[in-house]
């Protein structure tokens, strides 16, 4: 079951936040570069079964990060536009209640 999650932080504070998100992914990618080694000694073994069950284990977490890192992509690039419309004089807070708007 998949749930959404809110994080709140000061707008200052987004690059460092996403940093550590990002951060937090290593222990992921280990876990990856295991599961790779896993998949690689087993077609070498000629467990091809066990290889085939291991390399799915293996694009499902891969699609997880891909997601995750989607997630960052998105804040990050929401991020650039915020504090360029702050740099341009432009309300961040009235485009956004101008689109909500627009939407009803």
């Amino acid at each position: 079951m998949k749930v959404l999650l809110n994080y709140a932080c000061e707008l200052e504070e987004i690059p460092q936040t996403v940093g550590d998100l990002l951060g937090n992914l290593s222990r992921q990618l280990d876990k990856i570069e295991d599961t790779l080694s896993e998949a690689i000694s087993q077609t070498y073994e000629n467990s091809a079964t066990k290889a085939l069950s291991t390399i799915d284990t293996l694009r499902q977490d891969l699609a997880k990060i891909d997601q995750r890192l989607m997630d960052y992509t998105s804040i990050l690039a929401g991020y650039v536009k915020t504090t360029t419309d702050i740099k341009l004089g432009i309300d961040p807070t009235a485009s956004q209640e101008t689109e909500e708007n627009v939407e009803s």
